[in-house]
C-alpha cells in the first residue's frame, strides 16, 4: 500500500549533530488496512519490561550506498543491554537513556533504514511492542557494535503529547 505523508512532527530538541531526541511522527493520507503483511504495533508504557522481551525483529531497505532493496528487508536481533553496549570495548559511552542497542555482528540496521522500527514479540505471543526507531550506528552489522535505536519507551510521554 502506498500513502502519503499528511504531517511530519520531529521532536523540537532534536539535534542532529548528537542524534538526540531522534525520533519522529508521521500522519498519514489515509489509514492503512491491517493484513498478514501489515499490523500495528503496541508503544511500551513504563510497565514493560523490555530487557526480558526476546524475540526481536528490525526491518528496513538495507544500505542505501552499497545496494538498496526494492522489498523491505527484516531481521530477528538480540537486544543489549545499555550497561554492556556503553562499555569502553562496544559503544563507549556514547548510549543514553533515550537508547537501545540491538544486533549481533553480521546482523542488523545500515544506512537507509534509519526510522525503522524495532520490534519485540509479547511474551504471550499475541502482539508486538515497538521498543525503538533505528537511530545510528558504526558500520552495518559490526561485532560490538549493535544499531542504536531511538527507545519508544523513554519517548512515550512525547508521543501521546503529540497524538492528541
Amino acid at each position: 500500500e502506498v500513502r502519503r505523508i499528511k504531517r511530519l512532527i520531529m521532536h523540537e530538541k532534536y539535534n542532529s549533530q548528537l542524534l538526540y531526541n531522534d525520533v519522529a511522527l508521521l500522519e498519514l493520507d489515509r489509514p492503512v488496512r491491517c493484513s498478514s503483511s501489515i499490523q500495528t504495533a503496541c508503544l511500551p508504557g513504563p510497565s514493560v519490561k523490555v530487557s526480558e522481551l526476546k524475540n526481536c525483529y528490525v526491518a528496513g531497505w538495507g544500505d542505501r550506498i552499497v545496494k538498496c532493496s526494492d522489498i523491505l528487508q527484516q531481521a530477528k536481533v538480540h537486544v543489549v543491554n545499555n550497561q554492556l553496549c556503553n562499555s569502553s570495548e562496544w559503544l563507549q559511552g556514547h548510549i543514553f537513556d533515550f537508547n537501545v542497542c540491538a544486533g549481533q555482528g553480521g546482523i542488523g540496521t545500515c544506512q537507509g533504514d534509519s526510522g525503522g522500527p524495532l520490534v519485540c514479540q509479547d511474551k504471550s505471543g499475541g502482539f508486538f511492542w515497538q521498543i525503538g526507531v533505528t537511530s545510528w550506528g558504526i558500520g552495518c552489522a559490526r561485532p560490538k557494535r549493535p544499531s542504536v535505536f531511538s527507545s519508544t519507551q523513554y519517548y512515550n510521554n512525547w508521543i501521546r503529547s503529540k497524538m492528541g
